[in-house]
């Protein structure tokens, strides 16, 4: 829980049963933002904690950026008394997230229908792979597959060297980000209505929907899009160029911006040519203006080409890597990476600030030891008594040792 002005979500209260990636980001996201949001996690932990190296005092980096400001507990679901304590958890909370198989939440007896019945106001956030009705409902999916299935691999890299995954887990992440803007827009309901609902989205959804606009352009064409790399169908000319010594990123989206790059690189005249002075004429000589433009930019180096394009009112940038973006002063004066209180650790925040306040990272994500010793604490707490409240009384523990 954040005491900051950008916590937007402080008073609402999160029990999230999240594994991997989707589950815990949609819990971050709302964690982040100011929720207090308590992790569950089965005895032997979310496999996420071993994703490394590189780790962080045992467990993963990537299951730190996963899981900061959050209290993580160990429950055994199975067990009655632990089953009580997650009871006690839902009985206070707002929100119940999971990305369990489907399923599995039946076995448990925690699907959407059972706590929903005994707490309509609960809003139940529900992840799945494949969706949760259909052929293939049942399914285990990870992002690949998904990226694979949901077409998303087949616009992504070149015809000549096939497709290829594209390198952020667009789906997980999407996933997340799309369950808890429905838990948000849920809340809103609620306030007017009182009551709660299921949310329901999956990774199959999500990587569909990242291909939305090309879809449209098929079922209105017939045409499968061709794998371009950096370029793209709809705009040219749009890609990487070598320059003398790097390359660098042009992007010139409309007429306009195609009449100030001619002007740039010192051919003006392209602009007033029947041949280029359209997207649509440029789109079907795609081959040519690349060639045109490449001619062009390889006579000078990328920081010549910086300055020249920007001066012009052309976007354009170089292709930095992640070494480059630890450094960038871009990145610095907006104050995206920021280490929590209790770890040294820089770790990327919310891509959002309120009032110009970026959500604070304020803890690091909890040891499954701490997790363990978290579970024991609420077992003791008599009933009658708050358990969040409680739980949350002083802070939460972090990185006791295993």
């Amino acid at each position: 829980m954040i005491n900051s002005a950008s916590a937007l979500l402080e008073g609402f209260k999160v029990v999230e049963l999240g594994q991997s990636v989707a589950g815990p980001w949609a819990g971050t996201i709302m964690a982040d933002l100011g929720a207090t949001v308590i992790k569950i996690e089965a005895p032997n932990g979310d496999s996420a904690r071993s994703w490394g190296p590189p780790f962080i005092r045992g467990d993963s980096a990537v299951y730190q950026f996963m899981n900061r400001n959050k209290l993580g507990m160990v429950l055994d679901l199975k067990d009655i008394n632990d089953r009580g304590v997650f009871d006690r958890l839902i009985s206070e909370a707002d929100v119940f997230v999971h990305n369990m198989r489907p399923g599995s939440v039946e076995k448990l007896g925690i699907d959407a229908m059972t706590l929903r019945t005994a707490k309509p106001s609960l809003i139940y956030g529900d992840m799945t792979a494949f969706g949760s009705n259909g052929p293939m409902a049942g399914r285990p999916g990870y992002e690949m597959a998904l990226q694979a299935y949901g077409g998303i691999m087949s616009i992504t890299g070149t015809e000549e060297g096939g497709p290829i995954r594209a390198g952020p887990s667009l789906n997980d992440f999407g996933t997340g980000m799309w369950t808890a803007i429905g838990v948000l827009a849920a809340l809103v309901r609620r306030g007017i209505s009182g009551e709660g609902c299921v949310i329901e989205t999956s990774l199959l959804e999500t990587a569909v929907n990242w291909v939305g606009l090309q879809m449209t352009n098929f079922t209105l064409d017939g045409k499968v899009p061709a794998r371009m790399g950096a370029g793209h169908a709809l705009v040219c000319p749009y890609g990487a160029y070598k320059a003398s010594d790097h390359p660098i990123i042009i992007t010139t989206g409309s007429d306009a911006l195609f009449g100030r790059l001619a002007e740039a690189l010192g051919q003006p005249e392209w602009a007033a040519d029947p041949e280029y002075k359209t997207m649509e004429e440029r789109l079907a000589r795609r081959e040519k203006v690349d060639a045109m433009v490449q001619a062009e930019v390889i006579k000078h180096s990328r920081s010549y080409w910086m300055d020249c394009l920007t001066a012009h009112g052309v976007p354009c940038t170089p292709i930095q890597d992640l070494a480059d973006l630890v450094d960038d002063p871009q990145i610095s004066a907006l104050g995206l990476m920021t280490a929590p209180l209790d770890c040294k650790v820089l770790l990327v925040g919310l891509p959002l600030s309120v009032n110009g306040v970026r959500p604070p990272i304020s803890t690091s994500a909890t040891t499954l030891a701490s997790g363990r010793e978290t579970a024991r604490s609420a077992a003791s707490v008599p009933e009658g008594n708050n358990l969040f409240e409680a739980l949350f009384r002083g802070g939460p523990t972090k990185y006791d040792t295993d």
